[in-house]
């Protein structure tokens, strides 16, 4: 018979981080908390200084904390969501040299799938009134910058009203990492008629709206495939081989000092 594999026993750090992983994602410690001091999580989990920092570095890795040094010292808390999933997915893609074409493949894929859903639900009026409003901020919006932003968030906006967790979750991560790369892109003009690429992206963002709002979920996941092949187009022609690039890392938001009670 081969060698037992050895057992892992986990390291002081590795539990301390375990506890206060779970109460970060289970919501007992919000968005923008700060952990208790220092000298409170020692005695609460009776370990050594280094073993906490440890811990808190562990954290702080994963994206879960943002570490403050200095005077205003402590760790503030950052709950998971699409933004920093986008940039956990982004250093995997990156390593894996996945393509600025390879991504939008996927996207094409499961975006639509986001809008069917949407018209597919009983209260798809309110979420069509809604995107609707969206689209008529973005016919406002005064610079291509502006518009930019305020047409992810539409897109963002319609993955969140889907109906589904786990696609909202899916679909707002590759929307997030996409829109990334688009910003990179921004101030490369790459030979497009700006204005005439706003208006195609209006009027489709209105037909999609509309198939919403008449519950036609074979429509609205056309409109959207479409819409989006149309719109990648002029990024994949200039980097569709090149590699993407790692996003920006999310920062945790205080919330004016304010300390959770664990």
């Amino acid at each position: 018979m081969g060698a037992a594999e050895p057992i892992h026993v986990p390291k002081v750090a590795e539990l301390v981080a375990a506890d206060l992983r779970r109460r970060i994602v289970a919501g007992d410690l919000a968005e923008g908390d700060e952990l208790p001091r220092e000298s409170d999580l020692l005695a609460e989990f009776d370990v050594s200084r280094p073993s906490l920092r440890e811990a808190l570095r562990v954290l702080e890795t994963e994206g879960l904390v943002r570490i403050r040094r200095g005077n205003v010292g402590g760790a503030v808390v950052k709950r998971p969501d699409t933004a920093s999933a986008a940039y956990h997915l982004s250093l995997t893609l990156r390593a894996n040299d996945v393509t600025h074409r390879d991504l939008a493949v996927a996207r094409d894929a499961i975006e639509p799938i986001c809008a069917a859903l949407a018209a597919g639900l009983p209260g798809r009026q309110a979420v069509a009134a809604e995107l609707g409003h969206l689209v008529d901020e973005s016919e406002r919006c005064a610079t291509t910058a502006e518009f930019t932003g305020s047409a992810h968030d539409f897109h963002r906006r319609l993955t969140e009203l889907c109906g589904n967790t786990t696609m909202r979750l899916v679909a707002g991560t590759l929307e997030a990492l996409w829109s990334a790369q688009e910003t990179r892109a921004l101030g490369l003009e790459l030979g497009a008629d700006r204005a005439r690429a706003r208006r195609s992206s209006v009027a489709a963002h209105r037909r999609l709206v509309a198939a919403i709002a008449a519950g036609d979920a074979d429509r609205a996941a056309r409109e959207m495939r479409t819409h989006l092949v149309e719109m990648q187009q002029v990024l994949i022609s200039e980097f569709g081989s090149t590699v993407i690039e790692v996003t920006t890392p999310p920062v945790a938001s205080g919330r004016g000092g304010r300390r959770a009670t664990p």
